[in-house]
């Protein structure tokens, strides 16, 4: 628009000499002060020159020169009412040269004066026609008019403002034809760039991308060259509109240097008078002739608009703070305005102000901008339009912030304030959100049917596009608010017959998907193939394909989906919804279990997008897929490929990081090749009963998944690292409870990953905390606990997440401690941060545990009723959770704390709890191995305190067990069924040599020692068995 009203501007014709014979001899003085200060530049005092010397004058026939001289300088003030009248009166004057003059300013007063209208009000588009009639006759009055090109400029600038972009590229070809001396080429270029530009913006608002980024770039294109000609005026202008291209096209870096680079007003008239005092000095050296002459009026005139036009770096300035409102840096925004107002003159103040309060009403400081506005009102009082532009803006940030009344009361407001207003129609459509956000759909609908009505009725005026778009509005409303008959019926009537084309192309689509909605998916597929071949050129042609394909199968036709998908990649194979076609059709056979199939189709996809970073994605599907199929090696280089293709695509994640979610997505590939390399190392077996090389492949294996759960860690978002962790922390007591690593060595992976985190507070904390969980599983609680909180206070520093199971360690570590209360706080975070979302969510295991644990401090602090109302909730929602019986375990252990070893099924003792917990099949196996150890403990209290027990009853007529004999079963029997878990393994072996050893049955004693040194070796009971080996008497000495 700036390059328009520029050229507006540039019509003003130069007054050519006065003819004697027009004047009396009395007045010739008042005409000559008059004329001296027109030609001064001083247009206020000729406006007063002009009006006395009408005044004393009535009845001079020199009034029609006066008025043109009046005229001029109403018009050079953009005064444009009284620039009217007063060439109306010139009008009357018989010399063709003024009437020229009259018809064509005349004809650009009218357009700037529907230029001061409200943007879409009737004023404008009223005034822009009256300008046109008004600038066709001027060309077909005067067709051989020196200002002719300026004219048909003047015309093809209208007809773009009217939308009519035929006749204006009609007009524009007219104006290089009359531009014989190419005095205009920088101005015809500029108004073809405009024009370039203005049919990007419809062209977008019609959702054609491509063909709106094709023009904006014509557009670009044009203005670049003018940016390095000749004209700095020109430059400077081209220079503002290459800028605001790019903040359109959100290239903001760009534009700030460029505008950056624009030169202040006084640097320009300083260039232009240099160069006519070098074409004065031209004629003045080489005499004067007709071209010589033009070309001085022409530069004398560039210097006139430069003056009038408001000064280019102002301009520069306000767009700057353009550019960072839109990138909603409020504050630089607001520094810059205040610049501008400060030092920018009086044509940019006003507009500096504005934007000053709405920096602040789009901030949401919404007092600040009231308080704002209302200074600008007392100075401004003639200025009204701000008011509602910023009741608009504080209603939209009040919205935003869920103030729906307030926010409602000042788009009203607003809507009152502005009428006729760009912003205007999108008013009630924010009303009726309001309505929605505060739950009052119902308010809603009648608020868009009331308006809707309204317009219907031509009580309210808004353009077709506006209640269109307000129409398509509540369409949706009406689908949200479930009135779907109603809903989908508004969309056939706007798809079918609304005048906009962005409307029914938009309303098409929506029709597709409340069809879907609605369960009637056939339908639905139908209308997204009708959309497809009314709108093959439009953006969503292909999203239309795409959804009929999820139509189709969702209407069980998979084959038909499949074929439509493929049909849309092959029309559409360079387009992103392409490789969403494609997805989808191996997603769809992983679906129906065609694993061949699925890989041919992933083979398509590689091949067809071999750069396309959801190929990750694919790849890691395919090392799933052979997973399953339990082919390790081909799911391993599927891992590895997609990792390679991350790698691949982002060579140097320092300087261009990738998106999170492709990161997180490629660091997964080693995550899983990890999980892959454990599968690996169980399927060989319990690690006492392999072979040296099989030892040597366990620890391969276990060590290539080591180094794939480092690497994730170091590279995943902070949000995957604690789960990933907690894998590594059971890789790690995996090989601790095998036997193969010491707790000492078993620490050194999360030592290494601390020390390569070393920049990452945040990552440290998170790998200190996990690691604490090996010596906590490990039997060593005060070493865990020390590690846990330390760790646990740094990760609260950093606001970092852990994983609810070292955060279910670390809180039994503080109940071991004797620090219950301090325990509670870690279960309720349990609680609050992992909820589940369904019956297969694997964060119930959280919830059941959070439960047990909040149980098991009330239970321990005497708070019976409070723990059987936890335990009654485990029971109740998680009856398959491991955590239900080890409630079990607990309680035995309390009863059998008081020698309450037996019970009734009412009121279960000891014994009875932990033989629940050891035959249950949803019990975990390490808690099945402390309820044995436990059972054999309490059966040594039985012995040693003649406790009498149904578990040694052997029926009528039968002498009782001995309750060592039956401990020492139990202690074996954690060995033969658990020797998977060493520590316990080896625990319940010590036990049993201890009873033998104390009945000197030492043989036996002997072989269960030697077996436990021979199994678990590396345990921590393995020390205390050399003793008790070392103690007991040579296999050949009788017993003493």
């Amino acid at each position: 628009m700036k390059a328009v009203r520029i050229l507006a501007g540039m019509a003003a014709i130069t007054l050519g000499p006065l003819p004697g014979g027009l004047f009396a001899q009395d007045q010739q003085a008042a005409l000559k002060n008059l004329e001296e200060a027109y030609l001064s530049d001083r247009f206020e005092e000729c406006t007063k020159l002009s009006g006395d010397f009408i005044q004393a004058h009535p009845q001079s026939p020199n009034l029609p020169l006066v008025y043109l001289y009046q005229a001029r300088s109403f018009y050079s003030l953009s005064r444009w009412a009284e620039a009217k009248a007063a060439y109306e009166k010139a009008a009357a004057a018989k010399e063709k040269e003024i009437k020229e003059e009259v018809s064509l300013n005349l004809a650009l007063i009218a357009g700037s004066q529907a230029d001061g209208s409200p943007e879409k009000s009737p004023e404008r588009q009223k005034g822009y026609e009256e300008a046109l009639t008004r600038i066709r006759a001027f060309l077909q009055e005067y067709p051989q008019s020196e200002s002719r090109t300026e004219g048909l400029l003047f015309e093809a600038r209208l007809h773009l403002l009217l939308g009519k972009y035929a006749e204006s590229s009609q007009s524009l070809d007219l104006a290089r034809q009359a531009d014989k001396d190419k005095l205009y080429l920088d101005e015809i270029d500029g108004m073809q760039a405009f024009a370039e530009a203005r049919r990007s913006e419809e062209l977008m608002a019609d959702f054609k991308k491509a063909e709106a980024e094709a023009a904006s770039a014509r557009a670009g294109q044009i203005y670049g060259k003018l940016a390095n000609s000749g004209s700095p005026a020109v430059a400077a202008e081209a220079s503002l509109q290459l800028a605001a291209l790019d903040i359109n096209a959100r290239r903001y870096s760009e534009a700030i240097q460029r505008l950056r680079s624009i030169p202040g007003k006084e640097e320009i008239l300083a260039r232009l008078r240099a160069k006519l005092d070098s074409l004065n000095a031209e004629i003045r050296e080489s005499g004067s002739t007709p071209e010589r002459m033009k070309k001085i009026q022409r530069e004398t005139k560039k210097i006139g608009e430069a003056r009038a036009r408001t000064d280019p770096s102002a301009q520069a300035l306000l767009q700057l703070g353009t550019a960072f409102l839109q990138t909603r840096k409020y504050d630089e925004a607001r520094l810059v305005f205040r610049h501008v107002a400060r030092y920018g003159g009086p044509e940019s103040l006003e507009d500096a102000e504005q934007k000053i309060i709405m920096t602040y009403a789009l901030q949401g400081r919404t007092g600040e901008a009231d308080k704002r506005l209302e200074e600008y009102r007392r100075k401004h009082p003639d200025q009204k339009g701000i008011s509602g532009l910023v009741d608009y803006l504080v209603g939209r940030a009040l919205l935003e912030d869920g103030k729906t009344d307030e926010a409602i009361r000042r788009l009203e407001s607003a809507q009152e304030k502005s009428p006729g207003e760009r912003f205007t129609d999108e008013i009630p459509r924010f009303i009726a959100s309001a309505y929605q956000k505060a739950g009052k759909g119902a308010e809603a609908l009648q608020y868009y049917e009331k308006f809707l009505n309204e317009v219907k009725a031509g009580k309210t005026k808004v353009p077709d596009e506006s209640y269109e778009s307000t129409q398509l509005l509540y369409a949706s409303a009406l689908l949200t608010e479930k009135k779907i008959p109603e809903g989908i019926g508004k969309l056939k009537e706007l798809a079918a017959s609304a005048k906009t084309a962005s409307i029914r192309e938009d309303a098409e689509l929506r029709l597709g998907n409340a069809l879907r909605s609605a369960q009637q998916p056939a339908e639905a597929a139908e209308v997204f193939a009708k959309f497809a071949a009314t709108y093959p050129g439009s953006k969503n042609a292909g999203n239309a394909l795409l959804f009929r394909g999820d139509a189709l199968l969702e209407a069980k036709k998979a084959d038909e989906a499949v074929a439509a998908w493929k049909e849309l990649v092959t029309r559409q194979k360079d387009s992103p919804v392409a490789v969403d076609a494609s997805e989808r059709i191996w997603r769809t056979y992983a679906r129906e279990k065609k694993s061949e199939l699925m890989r041919a189709a992933q083979e398509e996809q590689l091949k067809n997008f071999p750069k396309e970073p959801r190929n990750i994605g694919v790849y890691l599907a395919r090392g799933a897929s052979f997973a399953d199929s339990r082919d390790e090696a081909q799911a391993l280089a599927a891992y590895r490929q997609a990792f390679g293709l991350f790698q691949e695509l982002y060579p140097d994640i320092a300087t261009s990081p990738p998106p999170p979610q492709i990161s997180d997505l490629a660091y997964s590939a080693l995550e899983r090749s990890a999980d892959l390399n454990i599968t690996r190392a169980k399927s060989l077996g319990t690690y006492s009963n392999l072979s040296e090389d099989q030892k040597k492949q366990w620890a391969d294996f276990l060590g290539q998944a080591t180094e794939g759960y480092g690497q994730a860690v170091l590279g995943y978002s902070p949000s995957r690292v604690a789960p990933t962790l907690s894998k590594l922390v059971t890789l790690v007591l995996f090989r601790f409870q095998a036997g193969e690593a010491p707790v000492e060595e078993s620490l050194k992976p999360f030592r290494d990953l601390a020390a390569k985190a070393g920049g990452q507070p945040g990552l440290v904390a998170q790998v200190l905390f996990a690691q604490a969980s090996v010596p906590f599983e490990a039997n060593q609680p005060a070493l865990a606990l020390r590690l846990y909180e330390d760790a646990y206070k740094k990760s609260a520093e950093n606001g970092v997440p852990l994983d609810w199971r070292d955060l279910e360690r670390f809180a039994r570590a503080l109940l071991s401690a004797g620090k219950n209360e301090e325990a509670r706080p870690i279960f309720e975070r349990i609680q609050k941060e992992f909820p589940a979302s369904g019956p297969k969510d694997p964060k119930l295991r959280a919830q059941a545990s959070a439960i047990f644990g909040l149980g098991l401090i009330d239970f321990q602090a005497g708070r019976k009723e409070e723990a059987e109302k936890q335990f009654a909730k485990l029971t109740k929602d998680y009856p398959w959770s491991e955590k239900l019986q080890e409630a079990n375990y607990l309680r035995g252990q309390a009863l059998a704390a008081t020698g309450r070893y037996e019970g009734s099924e009412d009121k279960p003792g000891a014994f009875q709890l932990w033989a629940k917990v050891i035959e249950s099949n949803k019990t975990d196996n390490e808690t099945k191995a402390r309820a044995m150890l436990a059972f054999g403990k309490g059966l040594e209290d039985v012995a040693d305190k003649k406790i009498p027990t149904k578990q040694i009853d052997q029926g009528e007529g039968k002498p009782p067990l001995d309750p060592l004999d039956l401990a020492v079963s139990y202690y074996r029997k954690v060995d033969l069924y658990y020797d998977s878990l060493p520590e316990f393994a080896a625990e319940g072996l010590l036990k049993a040599a201890k009873i033998r050893r104390s009945q000197q049955k030492n043989a036996e004693a002997r072989e269960l020692a030697g077996t436990l040194l021979e199994k678990y070796g590396n345990s921590s009971s393995a020390a205390e068995a050399r003793e008790l080996l070392n103690s007991l008497p040579p296999a050949s000495a009788p017993p003493s």
